[in-house]
């Protein structure tokens, strides 16, 4: 291919920014450069085409129809930069590996067994990052991700770390707790929600048709829902065997023995495709997983009589 023929690659970064923002001014400040300068390598871009990008208005910008065809030529060209870049991160940096998790999962879990992983991968630097969403791996530079759900991700190397129970707790301070006799009297109880997680749980134990007497607490996250039931708020859903300790230490109180089983759990997952892994960074991950697995296997046991 002769690039000779193409427009000059500088301007493809400049015109993606400012028609992104449909501004000059907001293109120069992500690009670190002055308005000015912005304005001239669009206008140097449009002479090189020879045809209008952008429609100026007194007070905006528009694309015309070259510029709408051209702006989607330069997000596919930033896209595959990025992405780019992104496997070049994967497949030299082999001296870390970043893996994501739940908010809980990482303070509750991960963080205080963080200094072990060297025991399971010396000269690794363990990098650890927390959100609600799921990684899109072929979008981001993560490696690994602890993901709660069924498992059933067939583009993604799926190893079970824990089965998940799940049953109501709340905290010592919730001033109904006497009248919590029985659990299909739920519906009678303020409930706390995070969503995703603990979605709509309550109708798993209260007869079909029944209408709730309070409005419910809705939490961003599952950590916050739980420390939400630790406040006194109302009735959570925990998921066990990750609150174990909650319950042995009585932060949270586990009124009944009801417990279900459901077919979601702990996964620890990675791209299927290890091509383009090197011996080290299939071990690094392997390490890893012994590492998490570990860490969900000494979870101590529940101690019922809470």
């Amino acid at each position: 291919m002769n690039y000779r023929n193409s427009p000059p690659i500088q301007f493809i970064p400049v015109f993606e920014a400012a028609a992104r923002h449909l501004s000059f001014k907001l293109a120069a400040q992500e690009l670190c450069v002055s308005a000015p300068a912005v304005a001239q390598q669009i206008k140097a871009f449009e002479h090189w085409l020879g045809r209008p990008l952008f429609k100026r208005h007194t007070r905006a910008l528009s694309l015309t129809e070259e510029g709408l065809f051209y702006f989607d030529v330069a997000k596919k060209t930033m896209n595959a930069h990025c992405l780019g870049h992104i496997n070049y991160i994967k497949q030299f940096e082999k001296s870390s590996l970043t893996v994501s998790a739940p908010f809980f999962v990482a303070q509750e879990l991960l963080m205080p067994n963080y200094l072990k992983f060297s025991k399971y991968c010396p000269l690794t630097e363990l990098r650890i990052e927390t959100r609600k969403s799921y990684v899109d791996f072929d979008n981001e530079a993560i490696d690994v991700a602890v993901r709660f759900g069924d498992g059933n991700w067939p583009d993604l190397n799926c190893q079970l770390l824990s089965k998940a129970i799940v049953a109501p707790v709340y905290g010592a301070s919730y001033e109904f707790s006497d009248n919590l006799n029985e659990i299909s009297e739920l519906y009678k109880h303020r409930l706390i929600y995070a969503d995703p997680e603990m979605k709509d749980w309550g109708e798993l134990f209260w007869p079909e048709g029944v209408k709730q007497v309070f409005d419910n607490v809705i939490c961003d996250s599952y950590i916050s829902a739980i420390k939400a039931a630790e406040n006194g708020l109302g009735v959570a859903l925990g998921i066990f065997p990750t609150l174990n300790s909650w319950v042995n230490d009585k932060r949270l109180i586990l009124p009944f023995e009801n417990r279900i089983e459901t077919d979601r759990g702990f996964w620890l997952v990675s791209p299927k495709n290890k091509s383009s892994h090197t011996s080290k960074q299939v071990a690094q991950l392997n390490a890893l997983y012994c590492w998490v697995k570990d860490i969900f296997d000494s979870i101590p046991e529940l101690d019922v009589r809470n």
